[in-house]
């Protein structure tokens, strides 16, 4: 880029050299910033000034009208500028995670002395499609196989369940990451209808919590326009397929498709509660 500070009368005609004038600016600053976007165009550019204090902008005479058209493209961007998004930042909410432990304990200990409490309380086909037995949906999640399926769930349900908590609030993120649960119990025994169907086990509700990051991750990447966010967003559910890639995906006994559900679950509540909690933060 060339720039000259010349009197108009000293200006040489450039249009013998395939150059005329694409812009008129009030600083040099101005001119340079648009001189910049001649050259991205891979076009020659030159910078004069005139006596009024004016600066002129030359671009190739064949382009002219191409310049012009990617000067307006670049205005118009310079104006549109989205309000930053204000994300709120709740509490980790550990408390409610040792809590949610405890819950799994207790209720393993139950299993433990009354085996009829899970035949009662499993999420089945018969019971919830059959007998409109709903609360299944919800109990289910604290029921658990054995102590190995207890403690995987706890531990990686504590550690989603603050992420959520973080992004959420605690009793906020607590109550979406069951919910999602509760739907993915029941959206995974009605796609399975009229199979025979027995499930139990709170990783739903652990898929759930990473559905909701996902969602939030989402809220965010659309409300800002920015494809690399959304891209960004997906980094939860990537962490969670590899966590669960060793025992959680795929294998004898794992409901594969209660994962999905929970996690579609988590993802359509997430994003519009996301959206609201920053709506109403701006």
């Amino acid at each position: 880029m060339l720039f000259f500070e010349v009197p108009e009368t000293d200006i040489p005609d450039f249009s013998t050299s395939g150059l005329v004038p694409v812009g008129r600016f009030q600083s040099p600053e101005e001119a340079q910033e648009y001189a910049l976007v001649v050259l991205a165009m891979r076009l020659d550019c030159l910078i004069t000034v005139e006596e009024e204090g004016c600066y002129l902008v030359h671009g190739d005479k064949a382009f002219a009208e191409v310049i012009r058209n990617e000067f307006r493209l670049y205005r118009e961007e310079q104006v549109y500028q989205p309000s930053p998004v204000a994300i709120p930042i709740f509490g980790s909410g550990v408390e409610l995670a040792l809590l949610w432990i405890g819950i799994l304990l207790f209720c393993f200990t139950r299993q433990i002395q009354y085996p009829e409490v899970e035949i009662k309380y499993v999420s089945s086909t018969l019971g919830i499609v059959i007998e409109g037995e709903w609360y299944r949906a919800f109990t289910a999640l604290f029921l658990h196989a054995d102590m190995p399926h207890l403690l995987g769930n706890a531990a990686f349900g504590s550690v989603f369940g603050i992420f959520v908590a973080n992004s959420f609030g605690p009793l906020r993120g607590w109550g979406l990451i069951i919910l999602s649960g509760f739907i993915g119990n029941l959206l995974n025994v009605f796609l399975r209808f009229p199979e025979s169907y027995f499930g139990l086990g709170a990783s739903t509700a652990v898929f759930g919590a990473l559905g909701l990051l996902v969602g939030s991750g989402l809220e965010v990447a659309w409300r800002e326009r920015s494809f690399r966010k959304g891209l960004r967003s997906f980094t939860p559910l990537l962490a969670g397929l590899m966590i669960f890639g060793i025992n959680g995906i795929g294998g004898p006994g794992i409901d594969t498709l209660a994962h999905l559900t929970g996690m579609v679950s988590g993802i359509f509540l997430g994003f519009p509660t996301a959206y609201l909690l920053a709506r109403n933060a701006d």
